[in-house]
């Protein structure tokens, strides 16, 4: 028996066994000492609990000042970490009010009108963990990857409802993917509607569809999201920013599995699996009044959170070295990155997470030259005299220049280093296929092919 990532020694441990891998985790004592609930004792299994007064937390509270899904306590090695989700009335750990501290031991928390005192028990449980290192589009090795693709090979099995949150960048779309090649319906249309680029009057034709005459520029029948999917899965990305007015008709569109076309009264029956994604946490927008109650615990039958890159520092030597073989060329080995430039990128936090260092990693590749892991908040120091500055023009002119000379060759050097594949010049430069469309037809610029 061998750990991994961490001496056998310690608690919090993944093991391989016979059986596969396995993650040594303990229990978390939890009190209420004041509340609604006062005298409450449960004992809930790490290495993370959510508590809140939702449904859905792994310890739900019968206080109604407490926020849906108030706060996240995780086991870290030896410490317990105290980390507030985006509550109403915040979280006080000890008296001062937290956003993500560390426990003492028999710390006492207050969140809404309930106190709650906390222990970390001695008790080591073993929990089977997925032995792959992907699931879909997604990598990882580390405990909380592991622990993931547990989850989602039990839920791609089924037809159940999944809510995906996390921040942007970290793979939600690559999660709806996954979960859908591997169900039964992946040989039927996965269909990707994203709520945040649709304007708020198209959006119900969009995902309903329309017919002929029922507003102005209907010019024929038109089949919506849901009906394309009939058969297999609908992601419904940026869930969070579908207007409050439609989302009645959403709920009521998944309950009977039936839509209506915009200008039509004729129920059409869908065959369809919902899996929806936001970057913000559904339970603080119901909170907040923006997100209706009801819609959320529909859409959230399997909840799943994606961690943010910083919390698994240990798996971005895996990631680089899956982007550097992306960007091979043909009938070439793959690129690789000397172990200082691997080790820098280890040590950044990744605001935009997987997807920042697959931007970093092809901008390392492509300069062939390591890269300068100063603040990201650090600009570099220009000097005039690397600059053609002309005082007759305002600086708002000077300066929208300069960006769009910039911009200009930065998409000839990226258009040039990928051949001519605006997907792939649009991927190294972090941008969708769309911005680059529009800049070379603003800059004339032309693909090899042209």
């Amino acid at each position: 028996m061998s750990a991994e990532g961490r001496d056998s020694g310690e608690t919090e441990a993944v093991i391989r066994t016979d059986g596969g891998f396995k993650l040594r985790s303990r229990k978390i004592r939890i009190e209420v000492v004041d509340g609604p609930e006062v005298g409450r004792v449960v004992e809930l299994l790490g290495p993370e609990v959510r508590v809140g007064s939702g449904r859905g937390c792994d310890l739900h509270l019968k206080d109604t000042t407490v926020s849906r899904h108030h706060m996240t306590l995780r086991i870290d090695g030896e410490d317990l970490r105290v980390i507030d989700a985006g509550s109403r009335n915040g979280t006080k750990l000890d008296g001062t009010r937290v956003r993500d501290a560390y426990a003492r031991p028999d710390s006492q928390i207050a969140i809404g009108t309930t106190s709650l005192r906390l222990r970390l028990l001695s008790d080591v449980v073993e929990l089977p963990l997925s032995s792959r290192e992907r699931f879909g589009g997604l990598l990882g090795r580390t405990p909380t990857m592991r622990q993931l693709f547990s989850l989602l090979e039990r839920v791609a099995a089924s037809d159940a409802t999944v809510l995906i949150e996390g921040e942007s960048g970290t793979g939600k779309e690559l999660v709806a993917e996954g979960l859908h090649e591997e169900s039964d319906r992946g040989a039927q249309p996965f269909i990707v509607f994203d709520c945040s680029a649709v304007s708020a009057q198209l959006i119900e034709s969009e995902l309903f569809g329309h017919v002929r005459g029922s507003f102005t520029g209907a010019t024929g029948d038109r089949v919506g999201a849901f009906e394309a999917a009939d058969g297999g899965t609908l992601f419904l990305d940026e869930i969070g920013e579908l207007p409050l007015d439609l989302q009645p008709k959403l709920l009521r569109a998944l309950e009977r599995l039936q839509v209506r076309r915009v200008g039509s009264n004729e129920p059409r029956s869908v065959d369809v699996r919902i899996i929806a994604a936001t970057n913000r946490s559904l339970a603080a927008e119901v909170d907040r009044g923006r997100f209706r109650e009801d819609l959320f615990y529909r859409l959230a039958v399997i909840h799943v959170h994606l961690p943010p890159l910083r919390e698994r520092p240990e798996d971005i030597p895996l990631l680089v070295e899956h982007f550097c073989r992306q960007q091979a060329r043909h009938g070439q080995p793959p690129p690789t990155l000397p172990p200082r430039t691997v080790s820098g990128f280890a040590g950044q936090s990744w605001p935009g997470n997987v997807r920042e260092l697959r931007n970093a990693v092809a901008r390392a590749v492509s300069l062939g030259s390591p890269v300068d892991f100063r603040s990201t908040n650090e600009m570099p120091a220009i000097t005039t005299a690397e600059l053609d500055i002309d005082l007759s023009v305002p600086l708002k002119v000077g300066r929208d220049k300069l960006a769009d000379a910039y911009e200009r060759a930065y998409l000839e050097a990226a258009l040039q280093h990928t051949g001519g594949n605006v997907t792939k010049a649009a991927e190294l430069a972090g941008v969708n296929r769309k911005f680059v469309q529009r800049a070379m037809k603003r800059y004339q610029l032309r693909t090899g092919d042209e």
